[in-house]
This record gives C-alpha cells, sequence and structure tokens, in this order.
C-alpha cells in the first residue's frame, strides 16, 4: 500500500467519523446526566470510526488488485491469461519493454506526509510507554496494600488521588473514605480500558484535534459516573463538594490514570446536584441514526468511485500482483481460494499455458459468426491434483465456451495444494481469450495455414518467421538494457502530477546484413509524437544483429517492439 492511499483510504475517513460524531454528541449529549450512555456512546464512535475503512473495503474501495479479486474471482485465484489467436500474424512480437523515469531520487508530497505522520505515531508510542513504564515503577516501588479486589499504592509523594486499572494510588495511608469510593467506582466501571482505547487512537490518530476532546470528555464522564457513585451510598453531598473542592489544587500524575481531582470542580458539583434527567433522550438517540447512515452513504459513494476508476483494467494482473491476500476458507466443503503451498500444474505455469494454446482449437462456428473476447472458467484442484468441477463463469458463447471447457476437463493431475502440511481443494479462475486479428480474409483459413504462410517471405521478401530468428547483441537482456538506457522521456511527462502509461508499437525489419530497416509506428496517438519519435529513433540507433536465416541463408525478419512509458512522478 503506498502512502497516499494509507492517508486517503484508512486514516482519513477515521478522522472524519471522529469528527462527525463528536459534533452530534456536543449538540446532543453534551450537558446529559445520562454519564453510562455517554460513555458508550463515544466509545463506539471511536469504534465506528475504526470500522470505516473496513466497510470501504467491504463495499469495494481497496486497491486495483483487491478490486479484481472480488469483482473476476468468482470463488478461485486467478490464473495468467491465455489468449487463443485466429488470423493472420503481422509481426514477431518482442517483449515488452518499460520506459519510466530515471532512477534519481524524487519525493512527492505524499512522501514528505507519510514521513511526518510515521515520526508523529513514534512520537505518540513513546510518550504512551513513558506513562505506562511511570505508573509501572510507581507500583513496584511503592509500599502497597492488599484489599477486596483491589491494591492500594501509597506514593509518600504530593499528588492527587487516582487509579489504574485495580491499582489505587494515595499519597499515604490516612484517606478519606469517600475518596477510596471514588476511585473504586473508577476500577469497579473499569475506566482504564477506555483511557487505553483513547491513547492507543491518539498514537494513530495523532494529527486529529478530535481524539483528544474524545479523552478529555471520557476522563470527565468517568469523574461524573465516580461522584453519582459516591452520593449513591449516602455520602452527605455537601461535604463531598467541600471535598472536591478541597482536592481541586492537587497535581495530576498520569494522564494514563483516572484522577480524582481533574480540573471540572464546578461543572462536576453541577453535575452532582442535577437530579432530573435530561429531557427529549429518545428523539435525540434517533437524531443519530441520520449522522451514522450519513458516513456510510458517504463512504460508499468514495467506494463506487473507486471501483469506477478501476473497471476498465480490472482483467489487468497477474498472481504476481496478490501478495498479500489471506488464507480464506470460502465454504462449508472446505474449498481454498489461497493456501499455505498453491497447486502446482506438471512443470510449472509455462507448461500450463503451452498445453491450453496447443490444445485449445478455435471453434469454426465461432470464426464464421467473428465471435471473439474471454472465457472466464471456474475449477477445482482437488486433494489428488485431479481437475474437477469445470464451469463457465463468464462466457462469450456456447462454442468457444465447451471448447475452453473440454480442454481444461482434459488437464493431467496438478501437484495439490497444501494447508498446514495437508492436501486441500483449491479453486482457480482461468481467463482464455478468444481473438480474431485483424485483416483477416477468410473465416475458413485455419490458424495452422496462417503460421505456414508466416514462414513464406512477403513481396518485399520479409519473413515474419525464419527457421533462425535474429538476435539482439546479448540477447532479449541485452535488448531490454539497450532500450532503457537510451530512451529519455521528456521532462513534461516526468513531471506530471497524475501517474499514466502511454504503449507504443515500434514496427522494423532486420535486413540480412543484421541492420535495422524500415523502423514505422503501428497505430500511434498523435498527442504523443514526442514520445513516438524518442521509440523511433532508439530503434533506428540499434547496433546490427544478428541476421535470420532460412536454409542456412541470411534473409530479412519482421519485427514488432512495445516500448511502455510510465508517466508521472
Amino acid at each position: 500500500m503506498n502512502t497516499q492511499a494509507l492517508l486517503t483510504d484508512y486514516l482519513l475517513p477515521i478522522a472524519i467519523g471522529l469528527m462527525v460524531l463528536w459534533v452530534a454528541y456536543r449538540l446532543l449529549f453534551t450537558n446529559s446526566n445520562r454519564f453510562q450512555f455517554n460513555r458508550f456512546y463515544l466509545l463506539s464512535a471511536m469504534l465506528f470510526s475504526l470500522a470505516l475503512p473496513l466497510f470501504g473495503l467491504l463495499m469495494g474501495q481497496s486497491s486495483p488488485q483487491m478490486v479484481a479479486l472480488k469483482k473476476n474471482l468468482f470463488g478461485g485465484f486467478m490464473l495468467n491469461e491465455i489468449t487463443i489467436t485466429y488470423g493472420e500474424p503481422t509481426a514477431m512480437t518482442l517483449p515488452e519493454v518499460e520506459v519510466a523515469p530515471s532512477a534519481r531520487i524524487h519525493v512527492s508530497l505524499w512522501q514528505v506526509l507519510g514521513i511526518i505522520y510515521l515520526i508523529g505515531v513514534a512520537v505518540m508510542a513513546l510518550l504512551f510507554l513513558f506513562k505506562i513504564g511511570k505508573l509501572v515503577v510507581m507500583i513496584i516501588r511503592s509500599p502497597k496494600r492488599k484489599m477486596d479486589g483491589y491494591t492500594m499504592v501509597f506514593t509518600h509523594k504530593e499528588h492527587g488521588p487516582y487509579s489504574f486499572f485495580r491499582y489505587a494510588f494515595f499519597t499515604d495511608e490516612n484517606v478519606n473514605p469517600d475518596i477510596i469510593r471514588h476511585e473504586l467506582s473508577h476500577i469497579s466501571h473499569h475506566h482504564s480500558w477506555d483511557i487505553l482505547m483513547v491513547e492507543l487512537m491518539k498514537i494513530f490518530q495523532w494529527f486529529n484535534p478530535f481524539i483528544y476532546f474524545y479523552k478529555r470528555e471520557l476522563q470527565s464522564l468517568h469523574e461524573y459516573i465516580a461522584d453519582d457513585d459516591v452520593v449513591a451510598t449516602g455520602a452527605d453531598k455537601r461535604n463531598y463538594m467541600m471535598l472536591i473542592l478541597q482536592q481541586c489544587t492537587a497535581v495530576d500524575f498520569s494522564d494514563m490514570s483516572n484522577n480524582f481531582s481533574l480540573i471540572l470542580t464546578k461543572k462536576r458539583i453541577k453535575m452532582i446536584t442535577k437530579h432530573e434527567k435530561a429531557k427529549g433522550f429518545w428523539w435525540k438517540l434517533l437524531a443519530t441514526l441520520p449522522v451514522l447512515a450519513l458516513l456510510l452513504i458517504v463512504n460508499a459513494r468514495a467506494s463506487a468511485q473507486q471501483v469506477k476508476k478501476t473497471d476498465e483494467t480490472v482483467y489487468e494482473f497477474s498472481t504476481k500482483d496478490i501478495t498479500n491476500v489471506k488464507i480464506k476458507k470460502v465454504d462449508n466443503d472446505s474449498i481454498y481460494q489461497i493456501v499455505e503451498v498453491m497447486p502446482e500444474f506438471p512443470g510449472g505455469m509455462e507448461k500450463m499455458m503451452d498445453y491450453l494454446s496447443k490444445n485449445i482449437k478455435y471453434p469454426e462456428e465461432a470464426k464464421e459468426k467473428g465471435i471473439s473476447g474471454r472465457v472466464f472458467l471456474s475449477f477445482v484442484v482437488e486433494k489428488d491434483g485431479a481437475v474437477s468441477d469445470v464451469k463457465v463463469a463468464k462466457g462469450i458463447g456456447k462454442e468457444c465456451d465447451d471448447e475452453a471447457v473440454r480442454v481444461v476437463q482434459a488437464m493431467p493431475k496438478w501437484k495439490p495444494g497444501l494447508q498446514k502440511g495437508k492436501p486441500v481443494r483449491v479453486s482457480y479462475l482461468l481467463p482464455i481469450t478468444f481473438k480474431l486479428n485483424e485483416g483477416v480474409k477468410s473465416p475458413e483459413e485455419q490458424a495452422e495455414q496462417a503460421l505456414e504462410k508466416a514462414k513464406k517471405p512477403d513481396k518485399d521478401g520479409v519473413y515474419l518467421i525464419a527457421e533462425t530468428m535474429p538476435e539482439y547483441p546479448g540477447g532479449m537482456d541485452g535488448l531490454r538494457a539497450f532500450m532503457q538506457d537510451n530512451l529519455t522521456m521528456p521532462k513534461k511527462y516526468k513531471e506530471m502530477d497524475t501517474k499514466a502509461e502511454y504503449r507504443v508499437f515500434v514496427q522494423f525489419v532486420v535486413a540480412e546484413d543484421g541492420s535495422i530497416t524500415k523502423v514505422e509506428l503501428k497505430k500511434p496517438e498523435p498527442s504523443k509524437k514526442d514520445l513516438n519519435d524518442e521509440a523511433v529513433r532508439v530503434v533506428k540507433s540499434m547496433p546490427k544483429w544478428k541476421p535470420g536465416t532460412v536454409d542456412g541463408k541470411p534473409v530479412k525478419v519482421r519485427y514488432m517492439l512495445p516500448v511502455l512509458f510510465k508517466l508521472g512522478k
């Protein structure tokens, strides 16, 4: 996941959720004396905000790879696509050359923001550990007295009483019983868990001012609840309020603890004397429902936009794109999508692609009707490696669908997948493309005939396939290195704010002496003339190849070279 996605898809929705729900709280419940409900609301608001990115994931907001999985998986792991072509090839296609901006160090705004965010997380995490450490050291070093359900810790330092989980901290053993009841209330209501939760939220949302509002309000509610409990035990209100006033000048020890002496004296006294429950409570509660609905709707709209952006490229990924998909059991019949050790076709993926391309034939009826497109097959590799349950997940017509099913059903046994060392059933999705090339004059012409024709020279004596194909000095790796070293991307494309790709196809002929001739572009985009010209320039500057031969004699051979320019920062 890149920095921009982390900030915009995860941290920002959480921050917005916290903000909106806090505003709703301030407008509806802030003066209510239903303290336990207010506490429940604030904790639920934090949990709901944390879940917003998860809602987005479930509704489609995620990386293009995960969108592709959810949209096209149909219950199986996506295999590399196999293309079945019918028609006359135009040139031998070389491996695509990818051209990206130079490897000079470039720090984007998002990367800067990401670094700042991580520094903030590190600082807040250290502060959190420091505060926890201080409390732990205080507990270890101070005299203690075990009581029924809690432990009294006597620090012999000037500070107000406070509690942390089942530890109540006091200056010495001379403690007013009402103060003890107050701290016991914090302990019995598990208020320290609230503080721990909000402190952890602060680490990851340190930049969000509203998370600090949540903490302050929760600490206030804790005090109101504890005061309420003390008064409910029969304590004299007047004396207790005087006790609060006496304690208000004490120094807080740690904001990880629940302090008796938070500077809330005036409001605490007001809440103690407030008898009637807030009116119109249920109307206020119902008023929060539209707020929750609005957050979900906005999140769903953002998810829909993300899915829309990836619709056109949803099929363009392979197994190498899926790196963080967790093992998932998809039904009660123990069919898995991803397992610890994935099944393997005999000889690997290349052998499977070779098997499919050799055995799948373009149906005659489909050729006559001009049918082409992608067929998606789902199938299961059983525990013994056999292929079963072959189904058409998405088809283009009965003829092509049936042919694809026939060949997949006839596959040899795979090496089965393993989960925890045991063979398991694993589902797959296989895309098979049936493609009719341009320029097909006779629908009845067989692919084998087209291949034979490709082995014969055209009117200019140029072959598409020679007995010995031409070879670049240093092979394909050398060709790729030459292109990458010599292609120069214009500055305006390097500095584009948005990333994009532009692919240009350069066709050329390797002459009998190995020189490069007849360099031309196939379907170039006129608006990218500078990139087109750059690709042609570099191809023309290639060193001589080792020429191709037919019957031992050098011949001309035509090639097609795809060049991919990666634009933007």
